[in-house]
């Protein structure tokens, strides 16, 4: 494609559009060729943008859950991918795909680092934040695009059912006298660790010895081998790994929440230790945002289904509050300042 003496694209026989002369009756073809340039022109210019929403997907999506199966993260994810198939919200496949290490640190890297053509997307909780915060990470949410957020639950201290700890109280107590005594085990960084310096805050002098684990499955097996002795564990997670021999002490919620009606928040008990846990959705850094509105909907409408809302309460304990765009990225800045001063300790 050549320009000509406007500046403009040009193609061959057209004539400039700026100062043309208007053709001479009979010049029929000549004004033809003015019209189709310009219209040539016009549809070059707003080819790209179409093309961005129209044409994907075109290929599979690979979504990378950044925890190893058995946890809410792969929980949320498995529901949602489900939940898009059956219900073909995308004329292609979503491959999730487990890559867990680093309090989901190793996941989130290669989706940071993905092409960013919408095609590699990432399930994300807490844990980036709380990283971020607590300067665990050399990266953080702003290096990511936020799509949508998905749901939020609560989290909850879990003992061993034979252990020593009926209560939450005796447990605090236990802490607070001997400090490093107990051993807590989880995803150093992560949602569960926040969860237990929130424990340790609201009660001055506790002061839990700490082995990284991993995520829920890895904490779960942990006390059930009397590796460790507190784990700290989403609502759902409870739900099912409760018949196993795991008790929960205290929900860290402003509530407590039906799916485990019959345990007391810490609040109810006198501590002041609240800490939930929420998932987003991520795209790399520069990903089109016609893509990232493409995802934004189908998002959106698998967590309409009944489906999904049902099993996110009753199975995880989850509630959902859906934000995308500008709404998203101001409640990410302002959950990361409030997190910011109770990470102070997390790096040593």
């Amino acid at each position: 494609m050549r320009r000509d003496r406007t500046g403009l694209a040009g193609c061959s026989g057209c004539l400039p559009i700026r100062g043309a002369a208007w053709p001479r009756r009979g010049n029929i073809m000549t004004l033809t060729k003015v019209l189709a340039c310009a219209l040539a022109f016009a549809g070059f210019c707003a080819a790209p943008i179409a093309a961005s929403a129209q044409d994907y997907p075109s290929k599979p999506i690979r979504w990378i859950i950044p925890y190893n199966p058995g946890g809410a993260t792969d929980a949320s994810a498995r529901i949602l991918q489900i939940a898009i198939e059956q219900n073909k919200l995308l004329p292609q496949p979503i491959a999730a795909v487990n890559v867990g290490g680093a309090g989901g640190s190793i996941g989130a890297r290669q989706v940071k680092d993905a092409p960013p053509d919408g095609y590699t997307i990432l399930i994300h909780q807490s844990a980036m934040l709380i990283q971020e915060a607590a300067g665990l990470n050399d990266f953080g949410y702003k290096d990511f695009e936020p799509v949508i957020s998905i749901n939020r639950q609560c989290m909850v201290a879990g003992v061993s059912e034979t252990g020593p700890y009926k209560t939450y109280k005796e447990l605090m107590d236990a802490v607070v006298a001997k400090p490093r005594s107990i051993v807590w085990g989880g995803n150093i960084g992560s949602a569960n660790h926040m969860a237990v310096a929130v424990m340790e805050t609201a009660s001055p002098g506790a002061d839990f010895k700490k082995v990284q684990l991993g995520g829920a499955a890895e904490s779960y097996a942990g006390i059930k081998g009397n590796i460790i002795t507190l784990g700290n564990f989403g609502v759902g997670e409870i739900v099912a790994f409760r018949g196993g021999g795991l008790r929960p002490l205290a929900v860290l919620g402003e509530k407590r929440d039906p799916a485990i009606a019959d345990v007391p928040t810490a609040r109810e008990l006198g501590y002041d230790a609240v800490f939930c846990n929420e998932h987003n959705l991520y795209a790399p850094k520069g990903t089109p945002k016609e893509r990232i509105a493409v995802l934004a909907e189908v998002f959106r409408k698998a967590l309409a289904t009944q489906q999904v809302q049902k099993e996110f309460s009753e199975k995880l304990g989850m509630t959902m509050e859906v934000l995308t765009g500008d709404d998203l990225k101001k409640k990410l800045a302002t959950e990361l300042e409030r997190l910011r001063p109770m990470t102070a300790g997390m790096k040593n």
